[in-house]
């Protein structure tokens, strides 16, 4: 007797359910976490740097793909992170100085190309053609820290999950205070409340994009529902230790699958309030933070330890258009695409140059060789068809028999 509809969709999503329960107990006889108290504990989601590189992008890949994040550790040696965070710290009071002088100067009544002509204020001319020029990439004011950046696991991390050409399109400190002299805790905003959080996604999975409904601010971000797919990594690199009391990041696992976002404005979630299952990262100075931009964290707003010192990135595959769209002169200091003058641009490290090449307006942002090695691939690949139509006429219409292509049902 053939089946109604009502009983096909009824049996489909019995046998949903029975395939997910046979997920959940694979992944418990494999001893792969399933739940955040159990991840938290076991931190399965973190793989030692100094693994064989194919282990770690293996490791890396499969916890980003499960968890929406992964930690590399020892990425930094432990006798150079003094002097990194240091440097962080330092460059910390030159960033915010500047863009505090450039902000200072608009709120006068100066133009940006004003400005710009100023001693003591560091803007640079942008790629884009008809915008204004921003404030200096931080990465002049890290040296140090810059000898790291393109370091060649985590550059294998980021082509496995993106693509084999890279550009990093914001990079910034995110320091967060610790207890103060008085006892009151540290945090990103200060207010002293272990309650509370500030989720977010990041860019281009920002739905609030920097700006709002403000067109000189907005720099732009992707519609819901997001498509299954990682476009953007987001790097902290951690120059002190961090935890619950140390201003180990929020996160909640498994949330870059969840078509809901936290700033959905029809998803009935509050940015503020703690979610079922959120954790906190715990990790080493010297390790790196990586997630993609999908995942719901926030920063703590509650530290009762050291102040936390580190340097985000976001890494993107070259098809993501990383400029933004924000026009006005209040998007002169934000952090998408801070540029780089030539000699700045020169002064980087030789591994670090092709990924920051796109922030340099004199700079041709040429595809990088692997993509063109695939691409002659494909080129060779193409002419042998053609070749074959020619050569052998009579097997052109048999060639593809054996490749079969099916409708994906709903």
């Amino acid at each position: 007797m053939t089946k109604s509809i009502e009983e096909l969709e009824t049996e489909k999503s019995r046998l949903a359910e029975e395939m997910r329960q046979l997920d959940y107990e694979l992944d418990l006889r494999r001893g792969i976490p399933t739940t955040a108290e159990a991840l938290k504990e076991s931190r399965a989601y973190a793989i030692d740097a100094a693994l064989p590189v194919e282990e770690v992008v293996q490791g890396c890949s499969d916890a980003i793909d499960r968890y929406g994040f992964c930690v590399v550790d020892n990425v930094i040696p432990i006798d150079c992170i003094g002097e990194i965070k240091r440097e962080a710290e330092k460059a910390e009071e030159r960033v915010e100085g500047n863009a505090r002088a450039v902000r200072e100067g608009l709120k006068q009544g100066k133009s940006l190309e004003e400005l710009a002509k100023l001693d003591g204020i560091e803007l640079r001319p942008v790629c884009r053609r008809g915008y204004p020029p921003k404030i200096v990439n931080d990465i002049v004011w890290l040296p140090k820290y810059a000898v790291f950046l393109a370091n060649a696991r985590i550059t294998a991390i980021a082509k496995a999950v993106l693509d084999d050409h890279l550009r990093i399109g914001q990079l910034h400190l995110r320091h967060i205070s610790g207890t103060s002299e008085d006892g009151s805790p540290g945090g990103w905003f200060g207010t002293g409340r272990p309650d509370l959080r500030a989720w977010h996604t990041d860019w281009p999975h920002d739905l609030s994009a920097y700006g709002g409904g403000d067109p000189d601010t907005n720099v732009g971000c992707i519609r819901q529902p997001f498509p299954d797919v990682t476009l953007g990594l987001t790097m902290i690199w951690y120059l002190t230790d961090v935890d619950e009391d140390s201003g180990g990041t929020f996160v909640v696992p498994g949330s870059h699958r969840d078509p809901r976002n936290p700033r959905g404005p029809n998803d009935g979630i509050s940015v503020g309030s703690p979610i079922s299952g959120d954790m906190q990262i715990s990790a080493k100075a010297g390790s790196v933070f990586i997630q993609d931009s999908r995942c719901w964290h926030a920063s703590p707003t509650h530290n009762n330890g050291e102040k936390r010192i580190a340097i985000v990135n976001r890494w993107s595959p070259w098809w993501i258009a990383v400029d933004g769209y924000a026009s006005g002169p209040a998007s002169s200091v934000n952090q998408v695409c801070r540029p780089l003058s030539q000699k700045e641009f020169e002064a980087l490290p030789l591994d670090l140059q092709p990924l920051m090449r796109h922030l340099c307006p004199s700079q041709k942002d040429v595809l990088q060789q692997p993509v063109l090695v695939r691409a002659k691939a494909a080129d060779e690949r193409t002419k042998w068809g053609f070749r074959l139509t020619k050569e052998h006429p009579e097997k052109v219409a048999s060639a593809n028999d054996h490749i079969k292509v099916r409708i994906k049902p709903n």
